[in-house]
């Protein structure tokens, strides 16, 4: 049985490396995620030369169970706009494969709330957001670009608009529809079996709704066809002090630090 440990815990990175904010004595699970495979292809997964282009993996606590991320991120063929490779491709999560590029993204941390909160520019992020107007300034916000082999599209993991029950597809980058927060107040901590792999899981939410409450997340449906494990704009939902599997993500590679929330 995994060992789940609900915490409020600072991420310091996108690939889940941790820090104790907490008391956890600064242990990071980065050197442990590094050994979870399969990871994206080949080509974008190794660049010792040029880290910043390196993949990450995107997956669901719902789907990892026991086995660490065996279902990431696919930007499928499905929706895709008239004209466009990528524009308005549906993404869901698929079978981990070291060969499939459609399973190839690298995300970055853009910023934290108070560095995009409110500043201007297309950029900005709503200051009447849910995000800006309930969570700590320090909370990350993330970007996931889809880069086939390594190559960046310009097209990034967000949504049409803040929609209740809005696919998650492929829209242009640099814009709070591509941006998503990380609700680290909501974070756990999954030791798997054998307890040399340690993964934190959080929500993650769409940084353009200006909800009054109950934020719109990320969110998988497994019982979808056609294609299978959609990822959909579902209301953050809390039962005992916790947020349900589906709404719990991991990111594993690469390390990338910033600070805790004020």
């Amino acid at each position: 049985m995994r060992n789940r440990s609900i915490r409020g815990l600072y991420v310091l990175a996108a690939s889940v490396a941790v820090s104790s904010a907490l008391g956890l004595a600064g242990a990071t699970a980065a050197s442990a995620s590094t050994h979870v495979k399969p990871h994206a292809t080949t080509v974008c997964d190794n660049n010792p030369s040029t880290p910043f282009l390196r993949c990450t993996n995107i997956s669901n606590l719902l789907l990892n169970q026991d086995n660490g991320p065996a279902f990431i991120q696919n930007a499928t063929q499905k929706g895709v706009k008239a004209g466009s490779l990528y524009k308005n491709r549906i993404v869901n999560l698929r079978q981990a494969s070291n060969t499939r590029t459609n399973e190839d993204f690298i995300i970055r941390q853009v910023g934290v709330l108070a560095q995009l909160c409110g500043t201007g520019g297309v950029n900005s992020i709503d200051p009447t957001s849910y995000a800006c107007l309930n969570y700590p300034g320090g909370y990350p916000v993330f970007q996931g670009q889809f880069a086939p082999n390594s190559n960046e599209s310009g097209f990034c993991v967000g949504a049409i608009s803040a929609t209740l029950g809005f696919k998650v597809r492929l829209e242009q980058c640099g814009s709070p529809r591509t941006f998503w927060v990380g609700d680290i107040g909501a974070s756990i901590t999954i030791t798997l079996p054998g307890g040399h792999q340690v993964l934190v899981y959080f929500p993650l939410e769409f940084a353009a709704d200006t909800s009054a409450s109950n934020p719109l997340v990320m969110t998988l449906n497994p019982n979808s066809k056609n294609p299978s494990n959609l990822l959909t704009l579902q209301q953050e939902n809390f039962s005992g002090g916790s947020v349900p599997d589906r709404q719990m993500f991991t990111l594993t590679r690469p390390v990338r630090e910033f600070g805790p929330p004020n």
